[in-house]
């Protein structure tokens, strides 16, 4: 077998090329592919050329975008996460995303964090996540079916074609409201999410043991959106003993204007939550609702990849859990 052709080395005005490669190893165009990808046999003598050629150049390997496009793919995944600038206040929304960019990271994908801008979902994408983030309508929709983009949508809508990957908020929301029962709460309010799918479902499982919960108002899950709300709630002296929210940093900030206004939390007000968020800016845990956020990450990226490699992707329901922590307390 003869040795490797002595060449010059590339151009030192431009990347090293797979061509030049094959040129240093003396063999093939093909075969210097072959030894790369490892689609077809090829003797680990060969091989072991190749790579050696590769790193005399400094060539890291085949661009993976070009095999990629080759193939009909991208390599890259969106994910619609609604404004940007506001998308990642909520301590909810980034185990999730860290989650899902781990497992597509892992697989061979790139995430391409995406706006309200339908420009975005024109991009040649291999298939899209739709974080709810509150909104239930989104003018992408369309065209990504008509192109027949594989759709993840993440707590709701549950739209046609599209694997839906949800907790159980109905479920939490009932065990909240229950433990409060039981803790002799019978005058409880509520502060609620902007009209969505789990906004209503945590609603329903609240109602379905307080059925005449007083509605604080409505908000995203923003402290200071939150809190503003709840002042002005607070300075009617309402007559209730708990308010159960529908976020945590929406009871983060519940617990600190209830303080401001000289109320002890759970002493004159219980408060609970939904997330299981941590909350080292408080000196107290809070009741909470937790919900697998990682896990619904690793669920909505195997969804993803299910729907890619065109397999099947069922639609899944993910259990919470009631964190009972020092937020909460007998009426």
């Amino acid at each position: 077998m003869p040795g490797p052709v002595e060449t010059s080395p590339a151009p030192s005005d431009r990347a090293p090329t797979m061509a030049d490669v094959a040129a240093r190893a003396g063999v093939s165009l093909s075969t210097a592919s072959l030894a790369f990808s490892g689609n077809k046999p090829v003797s680990p003598a060969t091989r072991e050329r190749v790579l050696a050629a590769a790193a005399s150049l400094g060539y890291a390997g085949p661009n993976p975008l070009a095999s990629n496009l080759r193939r009909g793919r991208s390599g890259v995944v969106g994910i619609a996460v609604g404004r940007l600038s506001t998308a990642f206040r909520d301590p909810a929304a980034l185990p999730m995303v860290d989650a899902v960019s781990d497992v597509l990271d892992a697989a061979g994908f790139g995430l391409l964090l995406m706006g309200d801008d339908a420009e975005h979902a024109r991009l040649p994408l291999d298939a899209v996540i739709y974080d709810i983030c509150g909104r239930e309508t989104w003018t992408s929709y369309d065209d990504l079916v008509a192109r027949d983009v594989p759709m993840v949508v993440v707590e709701g809508p549950a739209w046609p074609g599209t694997t839906l990957i949800d907790i159980d908020h109905r479920g939490g929301a009932r065990a909240l409201a229950r433990h409060l029962h039981d803790l002799g709460h019978r005058r409880v309010a509520t502060l609620m999410l902007e009209p969505s799918h789990p906004q209503r479902e945590r609603e329903a499982g609240l109602r379905e043991v307080f059925p005449d919960a007083e509605v604080v108002g409505s908000c995203a899950s923003d402290h200071d959106a939150a809190q503003a709300i709840v002042s002005d709630y607070l300075a009617a002296e309402p007559d209730v003993t708990a308010i159960v929210c529908q976020s945590d940093v929406q009871a983060a900030a519940v617990v600190v204007e209830a303080r401001r206004r000289g109320l002890d939390v759970p002493g004159d007000l219980s408060v609970g939550g939904f997330d299981g968020i941590t909350t080292p800016w408080l000196d107290l845990e809070l009741t909470t609702v937790e919900q697998p956020l990682a896990d619904k990450g690793r669920a909505t990226a195997e969804a993803v990849l299910a729907r890619i490699a065109g397999e099947p992707a069922h639609d899944v329901v993910l259990p919470v859990v009631l964190r009972v922590g020092g937020s909460t307390g007998p009426a």
